[in-house]
């Protein structure tokens, strides 16, 4: 609405000023107010002459000008609004810098220190990969017909709740939509985690780190979607800064999250496509998953090489 009225605000004014000019040029060149072959106005009709152009054009000019301080009070509320919009936006994206600050992970390498910052993605994805390729396995083995998009749930399901002890029944029930999901499947998918030996990493859960990093992912891209004041190509410019900050290991994670079941309101508002969210996810990265197959419109970065 109030793009409307600015819109309105700005264009009336130019009208009344091109008419005030055209009534002007009409008013001076017009013969009723000349004398024979001079140039001197006929003084009977001065007091005429300035009756109607001081009501005529005046009355114009000040409407343009009542129009033009009303555009700039609207103009004035949309950019504070814009700042506070974008203010509350780059303190999300601080929020993000700081929470990934933050996350520490123990090193699958016993020998190496653990894993902080964006190099504990590094360890999310190693233990994410590890899992698809056991379900994958599983799968198989037991015959579950499974489809590629299933396999990927279960996956992430696993990686963020975690399957150790007490956890078990939990994951049951979270899964209990597949068939043949029950306890003793379960805990075979446990045991050959654990077999695999990655320190027990592959049985941690990652909610802790994770829940609180993609809602506030979430939100930030939300706030901007939903924006009335901004435009499309303000809103693209906004999240794109948020994007540069992902590393590789972010975005893989991030991939699998969105086509998980925990990336349903990702999907419903298309903020993928829309904002190309994963543009700089390298090819043949997400481990038999294409970006290319699940997010066609996108125009990823490897395509510009």
């Amino acid at each position: 609405m109030n793009r409307w009225i600015k819109f309105f605000c700005l264009v009336l004014p130019i009208v009344l000023i091109i008419i005030s000019l055209l009534a002007t040029y009409f008013i001076f060149t017009n013969k009723a107010f000349q004398i024979g072959a001079t140039s001197l106005i006929d003084p009977n009709l001065g007091a005429s002459l300035g009756n109607l152009y001081g009501g005529l054009i005046g009355t114009l000019l000040s409407a343009s000008s009542i129009f033009l301080l009303i555009y700039t009070i609207i103009n004035q509320k949309d950019e504070a609004q814009k700042n506070n919009l974008k203010s509350n936006f780059f303190k999300m994206i601080d929020y993000h810098n700081q929470h990934l600050i933050n996350i520490s992970l123990p090193n699958t390498d016993p020998q190496h220190p653990p894993q902080e910052g964006k190099k504990a993605f590094v360890t999310f994805k190693i233990q994410f990969k590890g899992i698809l390729e056991t379900i994958q396995e599983i799968s198989a083995q037991e015959n579950l017909q499974l489809n590629k998009s299933q396999i990927l749930d279960i996956s992430y399901v696993i990686f963020y709740f975690g399957i150790e002890g007490s956890w078990t029944t939990f994951i049951v029930n979270k899964l209990s939509r597949y068939n043949g999901f029950n306890e003793e499947l379960v805990i075979k998918i446990q045991k050959r985690l654990m077999e695999k030996d990655f320190r027990g990493c592959l049985l941690k859960t990652n909610q802790t780190h994770l829940s609180s990093y993609f809602r506030n992912m979430y939100n930030a891209v939300k706030i901007v979607d939903e924006s009335t004041i901004l435009s499309d190509f303000e809103k693209y410019e906004l999240i794109k800064i948020y994007r540069a900050q992902l590393s590789n290991p972010e975005l893989y994670i991030l991939f699998f999250n969105v086509l998980s079941r925990f990336g349903k309101k990702w999907l419903q508002n298309n903020f993928i496509n829309k904002y190309d969210f994963i543009k700089n996810i390298p090819f043949e990265y997400c481990d038999g998953y294409d970006p290319k197959h699940y997010f066609p419109s996108i125009k990823f970065e490897e395509d510009e090489y």
